[in-house]
């Protein structure tokens, strides 16, 4: 069995949301990279809502961008300095460097997150690109020659995948990602200007570096402001798994099998397959 859906959020949006509901307030994935050696890494991360869609959250003040976009992209936040971030920077198409990875924008290597909801026995697993995005690099909104190479490719993809509401207002790359950091609380906005993940403890921290700080807003923030990345995931393929019933489990695959470029994502097709 096979259908296929060209119009509006994706056929499998609205039952991957209300799973996520089941998760609490911060549903926990796993994020699968590719490493700059070509071996697998995994890692536990937390969803932060969908691009151009951020969850409400009661302790953020901050202006909020108006609902002029939606989009099915997942989205989570992590440090410049973190070793996938590099994993995502090197598997992509630019082969980008470590020093690249830890600059700004960029990225697009490939990745697969896996979701298990186990309230009701569900796996999600969504493959596609993920995307890196820094907010500094953001600043010169619609100006392109202010904006680096890597910020014009995100910000190209990323529109492709931004559906119009209908809603009218002044919609901000710089506000949306200023309101990620603002959706996470003082002491895990502390944690971007931890010392360098990974690094030996003999090397010692840097200038304004040390665990168990907390943080204001990101625009007060230089320390944090410099590691400070969202993430953004382009879905290309996703599957659900039902396994609630292991007379009768469930299994569909749901395939981005065009795009419309300017005019955004084209159509899904879904099959059913054998669990």
């Amino acid at each position: 069995m096979a259908s296929s859906s060209s119009s509006g959020a994706a056929p499998w949006k609205s039952t991957f949301d209300s799973h996520l509901k089941k998760l609490g307030s911060s549903p926990e994935f796993y994020l699968a990279t590719v490493s700059h050696e070509g071996s697998p890494r995994v890692r536990a991360c937390i969803h932060r809502g969908f691009w151009t869609a951020l969850p409400e959250n009661s302790h953020n003040k901050l202006p909020k961008n108006p609902p002029v976009f939606d989009s099915d992209c997942p989205t989570f936040t992590t440090d410049a300095r973190m070793s996938k971030v590099y994993d995502i920077f090197a598997s992509g198409k630019g082969k980008g460097t470590l020093e690249q990875s830890r600059a700004g924008t960029g990225g697009g290597g490939p990745v697969e997150a896996v979701y298990w909801v186990k309230d009701i026995s569900m796996q999600w697993r969504i493959k596609g690109q993920c995307w890196i995005i820094a907010a500094d690099d953001v600043e010169h909104e619609g100006d392109g020659d202010m904006q680096n190479s890597g910020t014009v490719t995100v910000k190209a993809v990323l529109q492709r995948y931004m559906r119009k509401t209908g809603e009218d207002g002044d919609w901000s790359w710089k506000r949306e990602v200023e309101n990620h950091f603002g959706n996470l609380s003082p002491m895990m906005k502390g944690t971007f200007k931890n010392p360098p993940p990974g690094q030996p403890l003999k090397d010692g921290a840097g200038p304004g570096e040390a665990l168990g700080q907390k943080a204001g807003e990101l625009q007060e923030e230089d320390l944090a402001r410099k590691n400070f990345r969202v993430a953004v995931l382009t879905p290309q393929e996703v599957e659900q798994v039902d396994l609630s019933d292991p007379a009768h489990n469930q299994r569909w695959r749901w395939t981005l099998t065009g795009d419309g470029k300017d005019e955004g994502i084209a159509e899904w097709e879904m099959v059913e397959t054998w669990p």
